[in-house]
């Protein structure tokens, strides 16, 4: 009785995470539940224009799909996330997997700021676009639950900043500035 028991807490553990992971129709783009819940937030605030973008409007035509992974293996252990091109020419977001326990919403803000790299043009202006993607996802979500500005993990905190600096006179100016001042961005064209 006991192994039934053991089995069916198994098999239900199994077919709840299965249908966690179907039930937002995301199984082209992750597999992970908790991706699979920041995307179900991005939807929650209307960015359908990001969940758009990641189910194949985009560049390729075809869904981008989207894990946590160590960064370090490529060189990029300080990258919060990065997007790439497979050999067969698909897109993949990687998470920095030290993001595993990140709140959704700041999880959702990384998602929506790499969903805006699926033309691969390489420029401050994308990346002026994507930071603005992320700083405005972020301020939805403190709109509709100021707690997640509270929140206390890395990504939040970093929110937190971004969304200070764009939420100043000439914030757009100011994230403009951040990327001017960082190294990884500085061999991009304007």
């Amino acid at each position: 009785m006991k192994r039934y028991c053991v089995l069916l807490c198994f098999l239900f553990f199994v077919c709840f995470t299965f249908n966690m992971t179907q039930a937002g129709g995301y199984e082209k783009i992750t597999g992970n539940t908790k991706i699979s819940a920041a995307l179900s937030a991005l939807e929650s605030i209307n960015r359908n224009d990001v969940i758009a973008i990641l189910s194949g409007r985009n560049s390729t035509g075809k869904p981008i799909r989207i894990m946590f992974r160590n960064l370090a293996i490529y060189g990029c252990s300080n990258c919060e996330a990065f997007t790439a091109k497979t050999r067969g020419g698909d897109l993949v977001i990687y998470l920095n997997e030290e993001h595993k326990d990140a709140p959704v919403e700041a999880l959702a803000c990384l998602i929506a700021h790499e969903s805006q790299h699926h033309t691969f043009t390489n420029t401050k202006a994308e990346e002026l676009k994507a930071w603005i993607s992320e700083t405005t996802t972020w301020n939805a979500f403190v709109r509709k639950n100021r707690s997640v500005a509270y929140l206390n993990h890395p990504l939040v905190k970093r929110e937190n900043y971004i969304s200070k600096l764009y939420v100043k006179q000439n914030g757009v100016d100011n994230i403009r500035q951040l990327i001017a001042k960082n190294p990884v961005y500085a061999g991009l064209e304007k």
